[in-house]
């Protein structure tokens, strides 16, 4: 089986990212978050580190980490309708790259909206832990907190 790849997010890539980007996920962004979706991209790319994940040349999605303050950093990730045909791919770089984002900060966290259920099992299966539905955004979506500590080394 062939491996994705992580690639810089570059900003000639938003564009053509915008144009297919999954539909619960516009919808958490566009619709809930009130943000279109290329700013939310742009936002993205300016953070600490922004990737895409790459797979037969389609962008399956695209990601990073921003620092929020100290020892705190916001995770995020903007799928596209290719990654429900590569998902075991797309699964493979995922615990690496939040790894990654553990050296530099000592938690993460972020929300989720709870209709974005197909992101709350990736949460899951990633290891994050969530709270208790809120709501959140200028609409007052119900979204969830969901974060992950560093593990302390023995």
């Amino acid at each position: 089986m062939a491996k994705a790849k992580v690639l810089p997010l570059l900003e000639a890539d938003i564009l053509g990212v915008s144009r297919i980007v999954r539909q619960a996920d516009r919808d958490e962004i566009e619709g809930a978050l009130q943000t279109p979706i290329e700013q939310a991209l742009r936002e993205g790319a300016l953070g600490y580190k922004a990737s895409k994940i790459v797979m037969d040349g389609k962008v399956l999605a695209v990601f990073g980490d921003a620092p929020h303050s100290e020892g705190v950093g916001v995770p995020w990730l903007i799928s596209t309708v290719h990654v429900t045909r590569h998902p075991k791919a797309f699964l493979q770089v995922c615990k690496p790259e939040i790894e990654e984002m553990l050296t530099r900060s000592e938690l993460l966290i972020n929300f989720v909206d709870v209709r974005n259920t197909t992101a709350i099992r990736w949460l899951t299966w990633l290891g994050f832990e969530f709270g208790e539905p809120e709501p959140y955004g200028p609409l007052d979506v119900l979204f969830k907190r969901f974060w992950m500590r560093r593990t302390p080394c023995a």
